[in-house]
């Protein structure tokens, strides 16, 4: 007769291996002969661990899903069976055969073995939002963590969303009072000096309309906290970018976005005449 694996550990069929994991154990501690003392808890022991035998392995429960519980058979491979207690023993460290006089093995160590793994996780995150200008300053930014305030180097692949990890930094510890790593989530913002247009960085320079007209080197900023001299074609029209490859965010394929370095005008600071005699010789032109 076929056996549902599933019904038995009391799980859906598309349960994750953590839900089975976790039926497994409530259940095994439930019908552990060294716990229940009634007369079936012998059996339906037996049955669970059979059934974890099969749906904790995934390649078992592969081949379960698709022939049944005899898929040993279907498929040309053993599934397993529940065995003795034995076998379980030995599989979590109680040795080859049963326990001898004086030798204390309870299923308490046996959990204790098989689910240190299923312990809380100790890790930690946190996001943090750095202006774009700070990437040029090679400045450390404070990151402010459950155990106290620490110093922090961004990485020079930086981009946003980016993950960096703080081993041992956690708040947390597990059971040996090792404590666990703090992930932190580097977000990037606009502020005065630079914009993100998505991998790339646009930078504002603003420029005389003379050099506009007629052609001249402007001075950038880059991410790296470098300045580049750029030229400026004759006639460049006010919001013209120049456009500075590899200059831009890192990607997280590893690939960098471009600098845009936008012109803008910037008009002299001369009297009311200056401009007065400027409007009328365009005006002689037009």
């Amino acid at each position: 007769m076929a056996k549902d694996y599933y019904q038995t550990l009391g799980v859906a069929k598309d349960a994750s291996n953590q839900d089975i994991k976790r039926a497994y154990r409530k259940l095994a501690k439930q019908y552990h002969p060294d716990v229940n003392k009634e007369a079936s808890a012998d059996q339906r022991f037996k049955d669970i661990q059979e059934a974890f035998d099969v749906l904790g392995d995934e390649e078992k429960r592969a081949k379960y899903d698709r022939y049944g519980s005899n898929f040993d058979q279907m498929a040309g491979a053993g599934a397993g069976g529940a065995g003795d207690y034995e076998d379980l023993f030995r599989q979590f460290g109680g040795g080859g055969g049963r326990t001898r006089p004086g030798q204390s093995f309870g299923f308490e160590d046996m959990f204790g073995s098989f689910f240190s793994q299923e312990e809380a996780s100790t890790d930690e995150e946190l996001e943090l939002t750095v202006p774009l200008s700070h990437l040029s300053t090679n400045e450390k930014v404070t990151v402010r963590l459950a155990t106290g305030s620490i110093q922090l180097t961004l990485p020079k692949d930086v981009y946003d969303g980016k993950k960096v990890r703080l081993r041992g930094k956690s708040s947390m510890r597990n059971r040996q009072g090792v404590a666990g790593d703090v992930y932190v989530t580097i977000h990037l913002k606009d502020d005065d000096q630079f914009r993100r247009v998505d991998q790339d960085v646009i930078s504002t320079v603003r420029v005389h309309p003379t050099t506009l007209v007629l052609g001249g080197e402007v001075v950038a900023d880059t991410l790296e906290g470098k300045r580049i001299k750029l030229k400026v074609k004759p006639g460049t029209k006010p919001g013209a970018r120049l456009r500075i490859p590899n200059r831009g965010l890192s990607q997280s394929n590893g690939h960098r976005g471009a600098l845009l370095v936008q012109l803008e005008v910037k008009l002299p600071e001369m009297d009311r005449a200056f401009y007065e005699e400027w409007e009328r010789q365009l005006a002689v032109k037009e």
